[in-house]
């Protein structure tokens, strides 16, 4: 259960992520806002009761609802349709079910999944006037690749991992410089850099976006890896290492 929950740090704002082979993993205690649960008694299923990640698959990337976020989505927001939903699991699927192009654990069949204008459609859209996150890509090579936040950010700030509080926010140019290196780094997918983390808490850190959003993410720094799953570059754990 603890590898579920590490995984469900990966994003960002507080965002669930959930493990390519289960989608219906526990909530993280850190954070409370991002999963939308429901208990569903289903006869077929051996594990019964399912607490589901509020997910969405399309064009083979994973999304995870932004519920934390405070920016309400108007008609204006949105850009073409990128996708539908043909799939509920809530109520249908197993814990262990695969999650296919077309499947969401909440939005109804038939429910459109637009653009999410000024942004790639690989990182954020909305479904049911909710903002959806990137959490898996496996197409994605670097964190910009899966990120679309290059020129959007205005500051980053350091979180607890307990409780989601503030810290404190970095300095201008170590969170430049931080950012240019986070952006940059291979993406290798959670499940790769698993192991490297043994028992360790991660810190968390913010990524402030100029549409007043955030992405949140894990960083453990003695294993120096980071969410949503890549090895951390020296420079980034001299920075951090300043600021604990």
């Amino acid at each position: 259960m603890r590898r579920e929950c590490i995984i469900l740090l990966a994003l960002t704002t507080l965002m669930g992520c959930s493990s390519p082979s289960d989608v219906s993993t526990g909530q993280s205690p850190s954070q409370p806002a991002q999963t939308t649960q429901s208990a569903q008694q289903n006869d077929e299923c051996p594990d019964g009761i399912i607490d589901w990640v509020d997910v969405l698959k399309i064009n083979d990337i994973q999304y995870s609802a932004l519920w934390n976020e405070s920016i309400p989505v108007e008609e204006n927001m949105k850009g073409d349709v990128v996708g539908e939903v043909s799939y509920q699991m809530d109520g249908n699927a197993c814990s262990n079910h695969q999650m296919q192009n077309g499947d969401a654990a909440f939005l109804e069949v038939g429910t459109e999944v637009f653009e999410f204008i000024g942004y790639d459609s690989d990182f954020r859209v909305i479904a049911n006037d909710v903002i959806y996150e990137v959490n898996e890509n496996e197409k994605a090579q670097t964190i910009a690749d899966l990120y679309d936040i290059e020129g959007k950010v205005v500051g980053m700030s350091l979180r607890s991992y307990f409780d989601g509080s503030f810290i404190t926010d970095l300095k201008e140019e170590h969170w430049k410089e931080f950012l240019d290196e986070y952006l940059a780094l291979e993406y290798v997918g959670f499940d790769k850099v698993y192991d490297e983390i043994g028992n360790e808490d991660s810190a968390f850190l913010d990524i402030h976006l100029e549409d007043g959003s955030s992405l949140r993410f894990g960083y453990w720094t003695e294993a120096n890896v980071v969410n949503p799953g890549a090895y951390a570059s020296e420079k980034m754990l001299e920075i951090i290492e300043q600021y604990q």
